[in-house]
């Protein structure tokens, strides 16, 4: 392993774009940063967001390179040459490679998988987790293409082959409808866009042959997305198979969505980075950096979008602003971090369409003791009619690990239907936890709405902890201890900025006070508003409860 911590690598540059086109109104300029990889004899091929940062491939050079949001580098050395990579469900970063799909861990161990059909001719081969928490692939073949995926185990299972019309799979992601949909780039036979069923039930959707069809992705409309990187073109199609082109320039490759509700490309040969509403209005910004070759491209977990350029040897990062919310939920604690004597806590998360349309919005989570703000990264959901989405681990799918809160924002559409879990995973043992109602803002404590936490009657056998999350306004409160018979014990002011999240043990809370047991918090907010929460965890077993602070009469 080599590890390279470098300012001085990173290469500050800033361009307010002037080119766009097709647009129905102007584009607003877009601020590019690009960052220079270390030199390593390869070029940055595919990226995606992960523990840490931003991970990419570095083509050639058998190497894989993570470059933090703030522009710091380090890289890993693989056995061979990586292609797709994707951060998995089990919090290692996942890749293919020429007859392998392999596991890294965020320190550099990698494990190499293989399947007796594996082949990787050809195409760069794509990963993508799926909601059944499988690791799938493309593995591109002329003797016949094929679909395979992998448990976090690393245990490969049965390749997808099919007809001549598909030796040459490519980009992968797994759609709205909850089928998996891939790209057939065209290279021996018609290009096209694939979809394939949980059970292995193939439909093709033709498109011109040698149109280069490579990069696809779930659109918060809905629908795929995907580039014709020959034919210059954008396309979209919708889950029953109908399909709209839209013309771009310069080769488009990757494609991503973004937190501003748009899908963002990159255009190899035009040296920029393309921008397309779900309408089709069309904007291109010049890459600072003659010739780049922008390739492989991904929202980050800073709202920002983040690409490789292959020929420049650089990271870029463009500017990204998100589409308002018309509805909001807040989860107030969510968690993916160690615990107090060997337990560990973990957050998973199920949202349910239940309408007749699809929804879409976005999970942003705001990390504990640092306020709320537009670059906190974010998790995309768009769910076609009775479609459910899961995680396992809310955390890791955000590239993130820690404690905070959660706001489950609604940019299209009706509210999801939200079951989350805070559980202790105790590996083989199991299981201990509960389920967390998101609340809405309107149920946050404020003035002249009190609220209540009750305090263990042991506090040996079990610990308590006190946490707050407040919304859109500094907050203020004052809490007051009183023991079981009702004595005031302590009184304690606190105040807080606004969306915030503080957990503390509860006498550190309290201002140092010794707590009662049986006793009582009450919780009166001076101004702003605020959830308050109780969490107490038993200290045998590591199983946690959670209680609410509710406004009292």
């Amino acid at each position: 392993m080599k590890g390279t911590s470098n300012k001085h690598w990173s290469l500050f540059l800033v361009a307010l774009v002037l080119v766009a086109v097709g647009v129905s109104r102007p584009a607003a300029a877009q601020v590019i940063t690009e960052f220079r990889v270390p030199p390593s004899g390869g070029q940055p091929l595919e990226i995606a967001s992960g523990p840490g940062g931003m991970w990419f491939t570095e083509f050639g050079a058998n190497r894989i390179g993570l470059v933090t949001l703030d522009g710091n580098f380090s890289d890993f050395a693989v056995p061979r040459r990586a292609r797709g990579i994707v951060a998995g469900p089990d919090g290692n970063l996942w890749f293919t490679s020429d007859g392998f799909v392999s596991r890294m861990t965020t320190n550099g161990v990698v494990t190499d998988f293989v399947s007796d059909h594996f082949s990787l001719d050809g195409y760069p081969a794509s990963i993508t987790v799926g909601p059944d928490q499988l690791l799938w692939f493309t593995d591109a073949d002329i003797e016949g293409g094929r679909i395979g995926h992998s448990t976090v185990a690393g245990q490969v299972g049965e390749q997808y082959v099919w007809s001549i019309h598909a030796p040459d799979p490519a980009g992968i992601t797994w759609g709205p409808d909850g089928n998996l949909w891939f790209t057939v780039f065209g290279q021996y036979g018609d290009a096209g866009v694939d979809r394939l069923t949980p059970s292995g039930v193939l439909s093709e959707f033709p498109l011109p042959g040698m149109s280069g069809v490579l990069g696809i992705v779930a659109g918060p409309d809905g629908n795929l997305w995907f580039t014709e990187t020959n034919a210059n073109k954008v396309g979209r199609i919708t889950p029953s198979g109908d399909v709209t082109e839209f013309t771009v320039s310069g080769s488009p490759r990757g494609i991503a969505a973004g937190s501003d509700g748009n899908l963002w490309f990159t255009e190899n040969t035009g040296n920029k980075i393309g921008r397309i509403s779900t309408r089709g209005d069309l904007a291109e910004f010049e890459i600072p950096t003659p010739d780049a070759r922008p390739w492989g491209i991904s929202a980050g977990p800073d709202g920002k979008i983040w690409f490789t350029e292959l020929n420049a040897n650089r990271i870029g990062r463009i500017t990204v602003g998100r589409t308002p919310a018309i509805e909001t939920r807040i989860l107030p604690v969510v968690g993916s971090t160690p615990g107090a004597n060997g337990t560990f806590f973990r957050t998973s998360a199920q949202i349910h369409n239940s309408s007749s349309a699809p929804i879409a919005g976005r999970i942003v989570f705001h990390a504990s003791g640092v306020s709320g703000n537009d670059a906190d990264p974010a998790l995309f959901y768009s769910l076609a009619a009775g479609q459910t989405q899961s995680y396992a681990d809310l955390l890791p799918a955000m590239g993130r690990s820690g404690v905070g809160s959660a706001d489950i924002e609604v940019t299209s559409g009706p509210a999801p239907v939200v079951m989350v879990r805070v559980f202790n995973d105790a590996g083989a043992s199991g299981t201990t936890g509960f389920t967390e109602e998101p609340m809405r803002p309107e149920d946050a404590l404020g003035p002249e709405r009190p609220g209540v936490l009750l305090i263990p009657s042991d506090l040996v056998a079990f610990r308590f902890n006190i946490g707050v999350r407040t919304l859109e306004a500094a907050t203020s409160m004052t809490l007051t201890v009183r023991n079981a018979s009702g004595a005031i014990v302590a009184t304690v002011p606190r105040s807080f900025p606004a969306v915030d999240h503080v957990q503390q043990g509860a006498s550190e809370f309290l201002g140092g006070a010794t707590l009662p047991a049986g006793g009582s918090v009450t919780v009166a907010v001076d101004s702003g508003n605020a959830i308050l929460y109780g969490a107490t965890v038993d200290n045998s077993t590591g199983d946690p409860s959670l209680q609410i602070a509710r406004a009292t009469p």
